[in-house]
């Protein structure tokens, strides 16, 4: 039998959980939403085309971003194994430039427990959870987009998914060439030049 590592093992775990889950969900009755869609906030409607302003999920409303600022730096806060279907997501939109590393945190959850790896988290536990931090700066305009990549990408519905700041950003400098703002933000091959395409 191959040895897997431990990260490989936790992937393929959760994987199949998620699967199992999904072959054995019980039938609905018509109409009722099942208990994981209870969970789910419903999406606001574009009032114009009575559509859902997104397919099935990212933000209920769109973002709050000041027109003057010209980037902003989002930082997300995601559960460590969903960092990997997160970085493809991102990748596949053409999100290079990005940094990511491991935090231990507590949020307020009002009562309520999170279960992860064993382990039980609440008011009275005082034990933090790990999370994984994913930083991107990029232009006003991609912001949008790349928190509902994010949300798509790491959400399970569960107490615990963590939470995506916006910060405002007042310039990017590029050091190997000395470019500042739109230049310096810009990649090869990166959104920008996906949306040009």
């Amino acid at each position: 039998m191959a040895s897997f590592s431990t990260a490989s093992r936790c992937i393929a775990l959760a994987a199949n959980a998620r699967e199992c889950r999904l072959r054995h969900t019980r039938p609905s009755v018509p109409g009722a939403r099942s208990v994981r869609a209870a969970r789910a906030p419903l999406r606001v409607q574009n009032s114009a085309s009575g559509e859902s302003s997104k397919s099935a999920r990212g933000t209920l409303a769109p973002l709050n971003l000041d027109a003057s600022v010209s980037f902003y730096q989002i930082r997300a806060l995601i559960r460590p194994w969903r960092l990997t279907g997160v970085l493809e997501a991102l990748e596949s939109h053409g999100i290079r430039g990005l940094t990511t590393y491991d935090a231990q945190g507590a949020g307020v959850q009002a009562g309520s427990v999170e279960r992860y790896q064993g382990a039980t988290f609440d008011d009275t536990t005082k034990a933090l959870v790990s999370k994984t931090v994913l930083e991107v700066v990029l232009a006003r305009e991609q912001a949008q987009d790349v928190v509902d990549i994010i949300i798509d990408a790491a959400q399970t519905g569960e107490i615990g998914d963590g939470k995506i700041f916006l910060t405002p950003v007042a310039d990017v400098v590029r050091i190997r060439t000395g470019e500042t703002g739109v230049d310096a933000e810009r990649m090869a091959g990166g959104r920008s030049s996906m949306v040009d395409k």
